[in-house]
């Protein structure tokens, strides 16, 4: 793994992959997990070529083969779109290379990584997709699928949480003001108050699309904010915690 990656998964994003999925052997083997009588194995998609690197894990449910499609579905379509991409942009970085006396430009890189969680009937999935296409940093996107095994389908935040968009909206907003105002000694100047008050205030506004990203463990709703969301890139993934009955 690349020293870029290290350093994302280390430092930006840690506490999301605590109880990420363990790998599929190489041999065809699957290591299995089970929770709350839904069980799963990783799939597993690593490949190294001149033009991209790809580690990709994302859980497939035996007993659950619409949430298998759906998980699937999203996350290979999302890759073997940027795959096409990258390879169709290598040559003209491959001209760069040799037109600057051999330098090495490194190869795009495409990581998906995965959270499972439940509570009770339901199944949610978190995928972490890092995409990095040259520039000083990737770009770091949410997915969340939160489905329910009774009626085979997906759930918004506003049935799985008993709560109104404008609840979960001022529930939001006011937690990450006080983390990432209140309680942060790197924002000092008004001015940088002011900027990051305008970020969650857009970011937390009382729309559906907002909070499209949430995972429910137990009695525990979390909601998820990509970086530029309600803050600056270097906050990375930002998170809030919502009781639910």
């Amino acid at each position: 793994m690349r020293a870029i990656k290290r350093f994302f998964y280390a430092v930006m994003i840690p506490a999301l992959f605590l109880s990420a999925c363990a790998s599929v052997p190489e041999s065809g083997g699957a290591q299995s997990h089970r929770k709350e009588d839904a069980s799963y194995r990783t799939v597993r998609i690593d490949e190294s070529l001149d033009f991209l690197d790809t580690e990709i894990e994302y859980p497939d449910f035996p007993a659950q083969s619409e949430l298998s499609r759906l998980i699937k579905n999203s996350v290979e379509s999302e890759w073997r779109s940027f795959r096409a991409f990258a390879q169709g942009a290598w040559s003209r970085i491959d001209g760069l290379n040799s037109a600057d006396g051999g330098k090495k430009y490194p190869p795009f890189e495409y990581q998906t990584r995965c959270q499972v969680s439940y509570s009770g009937n339901l199944i949610s999935v978190l995928v972490v997709r890092y995409v990095f296409s040259g520039g000083a940093h990737g770009s770091t996107t949410l997915l969340a699928l939160n489905f329910d095994t009774d009626t085979k389908r997906l759930v918004k935040i506003t049935e799985a949480s008993g709560l109104k968009i404008s609840e979960i909206s001022e529930i939001c907003r006011e937690s990450l003001q006080r983390n990432l105002i209140d309680r942060n000694s790197r924002v000092k100047s008004a001015e940088e108050i002011a900027d990051m008050r305008a970020m969650i205030l857009a970011g937390t506004s009382a729309q559906a699309g907002n909070f499209d990203v949430f995972t429910l463990s137990g009695r525990k709703m979390t909601v998820y904010f990509e970086p530029y969301a309600v803050a600056p890139y270097a906050y990375g993934i930002q998170s809030v915690e919502i009781p639910v009955k």
